[in-house]
């Protein structure tokens, strides 16, 4: 068993592909006859106008002020198919720009069909990663949430163009929370980059 992660540009057809400003992470999908379905957890800084946004076959719930569930009800992803077919697990997917992110569990076979089926479709991917399940010093779900928006709405720009304060409004959390949440997941990103170097000088 081993963990992959592959890069495929978003399908001019994709559900959730005209969304900007959002982060996105995949809680479930599942085959169909002819497409799939799944289950999104959506974050963004406007939420309502996000789910205003979807197209005729999403259907979305909101859970939160800045947090939605979206049941995309009938999708022709190609790329989900192969990988489903293939026998691989997906673990995650995550939209950036115009890439999706697929993070998968395979093992050897299952994962050469799958790159065989993707080069035979003649679709443009990259493998980005392949190697054993990572430690747990990977960031949590919820400290790369924050990071990531942290990131995106210019906290780490100089000058600043969010507060701190303002964050953690958003969160709903304390500044000192969200402080020491940013802090412990800066820290395992810095521990995960400078790798063994690390921890022999420790």
């Amino acid at each position: 068993m081993f963990e992959a992660q592959i890069r495929t540009p978003i399908p001019s057809s994709c559900a959730l592909g005209t969304l900007r400003e959002i982060i996105m992470r995949v809680e479930g999908i599942t085959k169909m006859k002819e497409g799939v379905r799944g289950v999104f957890r959506v974050k963004a800084r406007d939420i309502k106008k996000i789910l205003s946004d979807l197209p005729s076959q999403c259907e979305g719930v909101v859970v939160s002020p800045h947090e939605a569930k979206v049941f995309v009800k009938e999708h022709t992803c190609l790329v989900a198919h192969f990988i489903i077919d293939s026998g691989c697990v997906i673990s995650n997917a995550e939209i950036q720009g115009r890439d999706i992110f697929w993070s998968i569990v395979c093992d050897d076979e299952s994962f050469l069909k799958l790159v065989r089926d993707l080069e035979k479709e003649g679709v443009d991917f990259e493998i980005l990663y392949k190697g054993k399940p990572e430690s747990s010093s990977k960031t949590t779900y919820r400290e790369e949430e924050i990071l990531q928006m942290a990131l995106m709405r210019g906290y780490f720009d100089f000058p600043k163009k969010v507060k701190l304060e303002e964050l953690a409004e958003e969160f709903g959390i304390a500044p000192s929370t969200l402080s020491e949440i940013m802090r412990r997941g800066e820290r395992k990103i810095l521990e995960s980059y400078f790798g063994s170097r690390f921890e022999q000088e420790k």
